[in-house]
């Protein structure tokens, strides 16, 4: 009769079986303030092959099988902790990296140690293949230096920051048919390529006038100058064509007439620009009508505030086909804003109540109406149209009206900037959200 001694086999299934990873300390807070960013100079990792992870030895053969994704023989352990003895480090924690079946630890280095020499010495050890220091990693989810920009609660809504790691609306020009613009607003400066006053019998001042300093600062402001607020498209360039004047002395209001905006628009289809802003709103024109039909067969996006009125007449260009149309949506909390018009199924709809934005003589104040909301829409394009200049109409329309968020009580409603830029990302490659890499030279064996 055979007698088997099964404690061997016991033992050896013991050293060989995969255990979990371990840590210097079961205290999971104790071990996170250790491994946090301030102490990186101080800890340093080390890797090399173990061939047995993954696999425990059965006890009827010696083939090994899978045992799942998160393990490593104790083996690896003892040379972690022989490594820790050796060199006078402190093991804090280890794992298997199981898809290309290296073992890891890390390991802080004594106060009055140097970690190069550490990292040098142990890059000589042969039990050791791999040994770096600790490496800091940031995303860059980026704080913008404009100090009004806490301020602009419609970009915050429409997750501005997060459409911007992909897109500012470089290389695209925006023509603004309006009254004229601050040229010398700091937000402004070099923002506005090209600019002309066809209305200028009528109005000879240009950088005084408030409408139109607005509007361009919502598309355009720059961003991380220190000053002021951010545009929707801050990397976009402007053509500002006066066309409109304040109808009365310092007044944000303006009126326009055929002639001057026929010659405006006649200028803007000539310019090369990809989108035509026009914050304005009357009766339908043949004149107009037979430029902008020209300007949306060459491709330019139109983009006009809706007034919500019923009456087509009353509500042109936005009432033309092929223009985006654009209206202004309350933002919750402002209980003393009623809406006077209904929001038509064509229609966009964008934040546009008290809206933050720029005005003349470098200073700023909160504007509200379906011009400045028509202004964010025209900037939203130019960030699409960075990513795909050859955008149609109906892809864009389509795009922009795919992104509008329903009506909350805690949020605005209307247009989302970083939604409708995802949804053109997921139809052609985007950038993606840029990484800060801290690289530093490390040691390799």
């Amino acid at each position: 009769m055979k007698t088997y001694l099964l404690l061997p086999l016991i033992s050896l299934l013991m050293i060989s079986a995969p255990v979990e990873s371990v840590g210097f300390s079961s205290n999971a807070e104790e071990l996170s303030t250790v491994l946090n960013s301030s102490n990186a100079d101080h800890l340093l990792l080390i890797g090399f092959p173990d061939q047995s992870m993954n696999r425990v030895q059965s006890a009827s053969s010696t083939s090994y099988r899978r045992r799942g994704g998160y393990q490593s023989s104790g083996w690896s352990q003892r040379i972690t902790q022989q490594i820790a003895e050796d060199y006078h480090i402190q093991k804090l924690t280890e794992w298997p990296m199981s898809e290309v079946g290296v073992h890891c630890a890390v390991y802080q280095v004594p106060a009055g140690a140097s970690l190069p020499e550490t990292i040098q010495r142990l890059s000589h050890d042969k039990r050791v293949s791999i040994v770096q220091n600790m490496h800091l990693y940031k995303t860059e989810a980026h704080q913008y230096n404009d100090p009004y920009f806490k301020l602009q609660a419609n970009l915050h809504q429409m997750q501005i920051g997060e459409a911007h790691g992909k897109t500012t609306g470089r290389n695209i020009t925006i023509a603004l048919i309006d009254t004229g613009v601050d040229l010398t607003h700091p937000d402004l400066i070099d923002q506005i390529t090209q600019n002309e006053n066809f209305a200028s019998d009528i109005s000879p001042d240009f950088s005084t006038d408030k409408h139109g300093t607005a509007v361009a600062g919502i598309m355009v402001a720059r961003k991380d100058n220190g000053t002021g607020i951010i545009g929707i498209a801050p990397d976009a360039k402007l053509i500002a064509l006066k066309a409109c004047w304040p109808n009365q002395t310092d007044s944000i209001e303006a009126v326009c007439n055929s002639f001057t905006l026929a010659l405006a628009v006649n200028t803007a289809i000539k310019s090369g620009a990809k989108i035509l802003n026009m914050s304005l709103v009357g009766p339908q024109d043949a004149f107009l009508e037979l430029l902008l039909n020209k300007a949306i067969e060459k491709g330019i996006i139109v983009v006009a505030a809706d007034t919500g009125l019923e009456e087509k007449n009353e509500n042109f260009p936005a009432s033309l086909k092929n223009v985006i149309s654009v209206q202004s949506v309350k933002q919750p909390g402002i209980d003393h804003v009623k809406p006077d018009h209904i929001v038509l199924d064509q229609a966009i709809t964008a934040p546009g109540e008290k809206i933050l934005t720029t005005l003349p003589h470098g200073t700023y104040d909160f504007i509200s109406g379906s011009s400045i909301a028509a202004a964010e829409v025209s900037g939203i394009v130019a960030l699409l149209l960075e990513l795909k200049p050859d955008l149609t109409f109906t892809e864009v329309k389509s795009i922009l009206q795919k992104s509008e968020l329903p009506a909350s009580n805690s949020t605005f409603s209307g247009i989302n900037a970083n939604t409708a830029v995802s949804a053109l990302c997921e139809t052609i490659t985007c950038p993606q959200e840029a990484l800060s890499f801290a690289w530093e030279k490390s040691f390799r064996g």
